[in-house]
């Protein structure tokens, strides 16, 4: 099945911003740096907090205006939330990671809260972190920040439309057919696509695209019939679309790709994927083009007219019949006797 699932990949699996190779992706150890902070911040461990961060560490909280600099400081703001909000419980999503220079890193993600949550943003908060590696010590978080995002002034759907429609591929190792169509809510694009192969037969592939307001951005959800999944956020670029998206396979496998979506013209769209990674091995990059499916033809219609139909039509003889009631019918003008 591992076969399958990379002709899948380029649209419907994972992505991530990891421009490195997969020897030197930092993807496993900064996972056990996020776990750890999880752990310690949920256990009320401050000391154990404060040990994943350097000693001129920074802390930056824009929706409620709130900024650390040092150890200190940053102990104070953790001791007082503790106290505050002790039931309170994080968990991270990280939607990113980039290589930046040798040993550092920015994350970018999602902190999820439940218990009593303290701020406007609800229970979802964007953040951005920037980590350094210690020869001793590892991954250690030099600044973190978390993100206060604006609601679009416009329609968040906005530059989606372009994608309502039937879409297909046609190439010598694979076949593809997309369909995407506005949700009754009209909140998402909801829709499937069908991929298939000479020797695995067709996947069906569930599609949901919305605005996530806790990111400011809009993101996708997919889901294959094998049980595989992925998720990721959308950039507008010039002409189309940006695609960061992770994920994992039915057999437990990961899979991050960076995918380029370009509009050449209003009935075919280039996809282009690249950085693609499945269980941690590289893949190559792969391009697509798909085509608007055109209008199926209409089953009524008018045929031409004949030569018989457009000519006049003669006047018929009246019988002789006619002719007597006709007769009879006609008032006479004669003097009467």
């Amino acid at each position: 099945m591992k076969i399958f699932t990379i002709l899948a990949l380029p649209l419907f699996s994972g992505l991530c911003a990891l421009p490195l190779s997969a020897q030197d992706d930092p993807a496993v150890d900064l996972s056990r740096v996020a776990e750890k902070y999880v752990a310690a911040y949920n256990g009320k461990k401050i000391d154990d907090v404060l040990a994943l961060f350097t000693s001129e560490c920074e802390m930056i909280d824009e929706i409620d205006a709130v900024s650390a600099c040092g150890i200190d400081e940053i102990r104070d703001i953790f001791e007082t939330s503790f106290t505050k909000y002790p039931d309170r419980r994080i968990s991270l999503e990280v939607l990113s990671v980039r290589e930046v220079a040798a040993n550092v890193v920015i994350e970018e993600g999602i902190a999820r809260f439940s218990g009593e949550v303290p701020n406007e943003e609800g229970d979802s908060v964007a953040y951005s972190a920037v980590l350094v590696k210690d020869t001793e010590k590892g991954w250690l978080i030099a600044s973190s920040r978390e993100i206060a995002t604006d609601s679009p002034d416009g329609d968040p759907l906005d530059g989606l439309y372009p994608l309502e429609g039937e879409w297909f591929m046609q190439g010598d190792h694979m076949q593809m057919e997309l369909d995407l169509s506005l949700a009754p809510s009209g909140r998402y694009l909801i829709g499937s696509a069908y991929v298939t192969t000479p020797s695995e037969g067709t996947m069906e592939n569930e599609i949901r695209i919305g605005f996530d307001p806790s990111l400011g951005q809009v993101r996708w959800w997919t889901f294959d019939d094998l049980g595989g999944f992925s998720e990721g956020t959308w950039q507008r670029i010039e002409e189309g679309w940006l695609i960061r998206t992770n994920g994992v396979t039915a057999d437990g496998e990961t899979t991050s790709a960076i995918q380029e979506l370009t509009f050449t013209n209003s009935d075919t769209i280039v996809w282009t994927s690249s950085r693609r990674f499945l269980a941690g091995e590289a893949q190559p990059d792969v391009e697509i083009r798909l085509k608007r499916r055109p209008p199926a033809p209409s089953l009524s219609f008018d045929p031409a007219p004949t030569e018989a139909d457009t000519a006049p039509e003669a006047e018929a003889e009246p019988s002789p019949e006619a002719e007597a009631a006709a007769a009879e019918s006609i008032p006479s003008t004669s003097p009467k006797p």
